[in-house]
């Protein structure tokens, strides 16, 4: 195996690994509440407090899948099968490689920099404990899990 799948399956299995945490991470939170509705009807299933005890498990996972993105990214490795054209369509077919690439890679590699930059100062201002209950909030009034 090469370099390139090696990478590629990494970030693949990681992936689904954080899949399964995240949903067996959502029904421990989820049991747990109705344990606690059983005992008060009128309590709240989603806290932050829960989201935040489970996150610990997680955020490792999301570090790990990160890391193997921006290693992927410095060793330019690619899935060759990603931008094919479906079959049966010749658009693009003669276009000829003029390095935008490189360019792609460059403003793909500055976007995820600002975007881990603003997500650790959310995380220091407080900001992510403000998502977590808005998110909390949507689940169980508008969509209906609770």
């Amino acid at each position: 195996m090469n370099k390139k799948t090696v990478l590629l399956t990494i970030e693949a299995l990681l992936c689904v690994i954080t899949a399964a945490v995240l949903i067996v991470l959502d029904l421990s939170i989820y049991m747990k509440g109705l344990a606690a509705r059983a005992e008060n009807p009128m309590a709240n299933i989603y806290t932050a407090e829960a989201i935040a005890d489970n996150a610990v498990f997680v955020l490792p996972l999301f570090v790990l899948i990160a890391l193997v993105t921006i290693l992927s990214t410095f060793l330019s490795v690619r899935d060759d099968n990603q931008d094919k054209a479906a079959t049966g369509i010749d658009i693009g077919k003669n276009v000829a490689n003029t390095g935008a690439d490189n360019i792609t890679n460059k403003v793909r590699l500055t976007v995820l920099a600002l975007a881990i930059i603003f997500i650790i100062i959310g995380i220091f201002n407080g900001s992510m404990s403000d998502v977590l209950i808005k998110a909390s909030k949507i689940c169980t009034e508008c969509i209906g899990l609770g």
